[in-house]
């Protein structure tokens, strides 16, 4: 790890901003503050105005300034501001919406030249043209000796238009129907089910020939959504594929080539209209993204990464815009949002951006400056990060994270099917980040099982899985999670477990499903919707059912709520569930929760492992109530013989402690007090640590008291 540089830059040039005139003036200035690093756009519009000609020669100018100040240029490839000739010889390569809607090129806030958001990414035509302008970006700037790496894709997702997926009476907002898309689907169905025969099989249809096959604009059948949506996640991936291919056949000196995403967390980006990150990246030399000290994005990032070095390229710690002027940030919210990133593995931070921008919407914000190139509160922040920093660059890049011993369980398929059931992520995005940030709170790191890695048993160091609203799973992933158990695993399941045969299309008829009932010996007996237990009223988000469901719940009055308590056997105390309801029932159960008198919460020994099978959602529980909550993944974990990084039993201090190593050797530790009050703990370090950039002191095995939102890196104080 020790041959990449650890990245301290600012992205700067967005064409036609900022003016020319403080080129010279700026790069001077960002190299004076101690900055390392650079990023300019190379925009697609900008700089192919024509179709038979390029222009380069204000990127030309800033790479001359930047390698003056010894500054690296990261050379940021921008394609979704097409250039108005190419809709003139391509009419046909504007995306389409599943209502039919043509997305017309348009300026947006964050791309105010026009063109966004770009073709469709299946058209030809408008692939051999991007593949054009990234050649011939790449042959232009190669020779270049300021420029370090490519970016050759900012945040990826399919249409920034239709971002938030909605659902309507005719259709989805989702993209892209077009006859190129519809042509290219059919082949990748005709891949995956061989016949048409097949496809009729698992979709439910009587289809005669591929011609005949209706492209999915709800989710209303599963099977159909499910594959659509993986068709369109494939697609951006292959286009990642081809845009890293060609800069590494182009670049003469091998410099590194990534893209960079927002971590999917299932909020803004998600699965359904953006990429599946591991995926996307799986050819990119670094991970890299736009990044936060947020837990969930921090574990997404970490389990996307794969070991790789990370950067966060474009941090928004100044963000804002025309009706709500950047935040005033000083040291103590750089060190907040950064050293978390430094402890989950991160070695560069990227500002957007060095000067404000003045163009559009997104002014007058985003600067590391003033909009006049004057020092803000937080260019002095980042002179002291950096100079306090600097010693320890070396070592940090020697040094790695420890890995996590708990998994939760993140699958795209999964998603899918959560957005076709529900309309929408929010629920599924609750459960998951309940299990998240419980146990980043708790100090227990915790990392991403996607699809293919429970799939391929890539469970290695892994002694928990937890399996949040764990409705539809591959008969690959029931195997592996099968045999795992089997072998001395300990995984926490949430209710319906395998519900959902992704295999023949169809809901199982016992629960769990794919063979998982009979091999562990426990059914779900009964099941119900905690709408319809008798327990005192609560909210009802009845929006994504049906009109005669919706209608038939209304004339009944359900007695439920969308929380229900229960009674936990030998903790005490209630832990809280939500949406489902199951009835448990098999041999050798243990009971852990029951409602009234049905058992809902067991724990059972299957071959060298346990499982916890929770007869409903306990992530999304666990927002009414969530003590019986963290006593229950106390418990989990403890069973799975993991604890908080070195703390020798789990804590409710909320004191997170990241551990890096350096050959094995405890490095650097990044503590955090995540509360708004002091917390104390037993610090049971048999060496003194000292703060890089507070100077406290952590005695040899002694009580310490962290002051609320407490955060720095500490080193061995003897270094």
């Amino acid at each position: 790890m020790s041959e990449h540089p650890f990245i301290l830059g600012a992205q700067y040039y967005r064409a036609p901003t900022p003016h020319e005139g403080c080129w010279e003036h700026d790069l001077r200035a960002m190299r004076e503050l101690g900055l390392n690093s650079v990023k300019f756009w190379v925009q697609w519009r900008w700089s192919h105005r024509q179709e038979g000609s390029f222009h380069f020669a204000d990127l030309d100018r800033l790479m001359d300034l930047a390698a003056r100040e010894r500054l690296a240029v990261h050379l940021n490839v921008i394609f979704d501001v097409a250039p108005h000739w190419l809709y003139t010889k391509f009419p046909d390569a504007k995306q389409i919406t599943a209502q039919g809607r043509v997305i017309e090129p348009r300026v947006a806030a964050h791309r105010q030249i026009g063109g966004a958001p770009g073709p469709c990414y299946n058209h030809p035509g408008a692939r051999r043209e991007r593949y054009r302008f990234l050649q011939a970006t790449v042959a232009h700037f190669d020779a270049h000796p300021a420029l370090a790496m490519w970016d050759v894709w900012n945040e990826p997702e399919l249409c920034y238009p239709v971002r938030q997926p909605e659902v309507y009476q005719d259709g989805t907002n989702l993209v892209c129907y077009c006859p190129h898309c519809a042509e290219q689907f059919n082949h990748w169905l005709a891949r995956k089910y061989g016949t048409i025969e097949r496809l009729n099989a698992v979709w439910g249809r009587c289809y005669s020939a591929w011609s005949e096959v209706e492209l999915p604009r709800n989710g209303d059948a599963i099977a159909d959504f499910v594959d659509w949506r993986e068709f369109q996640q494939d697609s951006l991936t292959a286009e990642a594929d081809w845009r890293l291919a060609c800069v590494r056949e182009g670049d003469t000196r091998a410099r590194p080539a990534y893209l960079h995403v927002v971590p999917n967390t299932m909020r803004i980006f998600n699965s359904i209209t953006g990429p599946d990150d591991s995926a996307i990246l799986r050819q990119s030399s670094y991970y890299a993204s736009t990044a936060s000290a947020e837990p969930m994005q921090l574990v997404q990032c970490l389990s996307a990464a794969a070991g790789r070095p990370m950067y966060n390229v474009e941090s928004h710690l100044n963000c804002g815009m025309l009706n709500m002027h950047q935040p005033v940030n000083r040291l103590p919210e750089l060190l907040a949002d950064w050293l978390p990133q430094i402890g989950a593995g991160f070695r560069g931070f990227m500002f957007w951006q060095y000067r404000p921008e003045t163009l559009g919407r997104e002014a007058p914000a985003w600067g590391l400056v003033n909009p006049d190139g004057t020092p803000r509160p937080v260019t002095e922040a980042m002179r002291a990060f950096v100079a306090k920093l600097t010693p320890h660059l070396g070592g940090l890049m020697r040094s790695r994270t420890d890995a996590p011993a708990v998994g939760v369980w993140k699958s795209r398929k999964n998603e899918f099917f959560h957005f076709a059931q529900h309309q929408k992520l929010e629920a599924l995005h609750a459960s998951v980040e309940s299990y998240v940030n419980t146990l980043y709170t708790a100090n227990i790191p915790v990392r991403f099982i996607d699809q293919a890695a429970l799939e391929h048993g890539a469970l290695d160091g892994v002694k928990l899985l937890i399996l949040p609203s764990c409705y539809y799973l591959t008969a690959g992933e029931i195997a592996s999670l099968d045999r795992w158990v089997r072998a001395g695993g300990v995984a926490l399941v949430e209710a319906h477990l395998a519900g959902y045969n992704a295999a023949t299309g169809r809901h199982e008829t016992t629960l769990p499903g794919g063979g998982l009932a009979e091999s562990w010996g426990l059914r779900e007996s009964e099941t119900t919707s905690a709408y319809h237990l008798d327990t005192s009223e609560g909210d009802y988000e009845l929006t994504a059912l049906s009109d005669d469901v919706r209608k038939a719940l209304v004339m009944r009055g359900p007695k439920g709520g969308k929380s229900f308590p229960i009674s936990l056997r030998g903790e005490g105390g209630v832990v809280w569930g939500a949406e489902r309801f199951a009835v448990l029932d098999g041999r050798g159960l243990e009971t852990l929760g029951q409602f009234g008198s049905q058992l809902c919460f067991a724990a059972k020994r299957v071959g060298t492992g346990t499982v916890f099978y929770a007869g409903t959602n306990l992530g999304e529980g666990s927002a009414t109530d969530d003590a019986g909550f963290r006593a229950i993944l106390r418990r989990a974990t403890e069973c799975a013989g993991v604890y908080p990084t070195l703390e020798p039993a789990w804590s409710d201090a909320g004191v997170r402690i990241d551990a890096l190593r350096e050959q094995g050797e405890l490095r650097y530790l990044v503590i955090a007090n995540l509360r708004e009050q002091p917390a104390k703990m037993n610090w049971t370090q048999t060496q003194r640590w000292r703060g890089v950039f507070t100077d406290l002191v952590l005695p040899a095995t002694a009580p310490v008291e962290f002051p609320p939102r407490f955060v720095d890196l500490f080193v061995p104080s003897g270094d």
